[in-house]
């Protein structure tokens, strides 16, 4: 038997506008504060706009590849595991990925930091091996750490909870539980 050590309510507790004014400030700040350093560390003699489209095509398969990296450390799960995808304005893919049962802290931890930890790792590596395109690989960094930010928030209120705690989704957010022993 489990019993609810702590409910974390998005909704109530934070509000969807607040979330995406600071996601936005989020990578608003990233950006700001990556881009001189960036570019005095890789210090290209140029920067280079031409593949302008790879670009464009990295802004907008971030957040698929995201949501990806979100499902690979749970997709051994199975059934418990629900997943849609649908389309926004005909272009835009938003992607549901929720867990139907518990699941213990440390597999939740790392479903929800792989993307940060993975994604980022990559831009950084690209900024070393492609330094005439730093400024790119670092908007797309930026734009990920505001993707990313949600994630943080998650992480931040779960890392609290006891070692061996169960993480339970719902609607709003989701519950920490623990074993009671009878």
């Amino acid at each position: 038997m489990m019993n609810c050590w702590k409910t974390i309510n998005f909704t109530k507790q934070y509000g969807s506008q607040r979330l995406f004014i600071l996601s936005s400030l989020t990578m608003l700040a990233t950006f700001i504060f990556t881009y001189v350093p960036a570019t005095y560390l890789f210090v290209p003699e140029t920067f280079y706009d031409n593949y302008f489209i790879f670009f464009a095509a990295g802004l907008w398969f971030m957040y698929p590849l995201h949501k990806l990296l979100h499902y690979l450390p749970i997709a051994h799960l199975g059934k418990i595991v629900k997943k849609r995808v649908s389309f926004k304005y005909g272009i835009l893919p938003v992607i549901y990925i929720r867990i139907t049962e518990p699941i213990t802290k440390w597999l939740f931890l790392t479903a929800i930091m792989a993307p940060t930890i993975v994604i980022n790792s990559l831009l950084l590596a690209a900024c070393f091996i492609f330094p005439h395109y730093v400024h790119y690989l670092v908007i797309l960094f930026a734009f990920h750490a505001g993707i990313s930010f949600s994630d943080m928030v998650c992480a931040k209120n779960v890392l609290t909870a006891p070692n061996h705690s169960y993480i339970e989704e719902n609607e709003d957010g989701f519950e920490i539980l623990l074993h009671t022993h009878q």
